[in-house]
């Protein structure tokens, strides 16, 4: 069975953060793989892994799965992933960080930790980490990385009972059929439960 591997690479737990994981999670097991998160050191972020029913393993990726069946993930690689590579590989390495705008380029970071793994990229666009794992599943499935269907931005009304107002994440997200990013319903819901104050308590408590 092919794997997705996520590479833990935030400095602190967030609920946002591990809403990626059990999300990219969901993704990898409908489309028949398994997930697994490497690097994880933290005893805090083990500890939300096992509440969400996820994977994990303290040795890093690049010690586990650095191998010629195995493609790394990397914005800024020189090839976009193919199909027939996807088809073939036995592990896809995403690097589990929570994207800045504009990027800080951690993903090169990862890609230069391994010798004989592919490094590919998924296009031009700067991605969460479900939708990476979810864009390498479609490649996989045959869909080139030029006919991804893809939002630029997620950008989204967020309507509650005291307040309404728009939303814009600056990652791409799949598109629904009418032109809207798909966004998953978990993370929606930590952002209108204000995930700015929810990241900073977290942080706190892990701390």
């Amino acid at each position: 069975m092919a794997l997705v591997v996520i590479e833990h690479m935030e400095e602190h737990p967030t609920r946002w953060l591990i809403a990626e994981y059990a999300v990219a999670r969901d993704e990898a097991v409908e489309a028949g793989l398994d997930l697994v998160v490497t690097g994880v050191r933290d005893p805090v972020v083990q500890a939300l892994l096992d509440a969400e029913g996820i994977r994990w393993r303290w040795e890093h990726s690049w010690e586990l799965y650095d191998n010629p069946k195995s493609i790394v993930l990397d914005l800024w690689a020189g090839r976009d992933l193919q199909p027939w590579e996807a088809a073939a590989a036995e592990a896809f390495i995403v690097g589990g960080i929570m994207g800045d705008y504009p990027p800080r380029m951690r993903g090169i970071l990862l890609s230069t930790m391994f010798d004989w793994a592919a490094k590919r990229r998924l296009g031009a666009s700067q991605m969460s980490i479900h939708t990476a794992v979810w864009a390498a599943l479609q490649v996989r499935n045959g869909v080139g990385v030029d006919r991804l269907n893809l939002c630029e931005k997620g950008e989204f009304t967020l309507e509650t009972p005291l307040y309404q107002m728009t939303i814009t994440l600056p990652f791409s997200y799949p598109c629904s059929e009418d032109g809207k990013p798909i966004i998953p319903g978990r993370i929606r819901a930590l952002l209108a439960r204000g995930v700015l104050w929810d990241e900073e308590t977290i942080h706190f408590r892990a701390r």
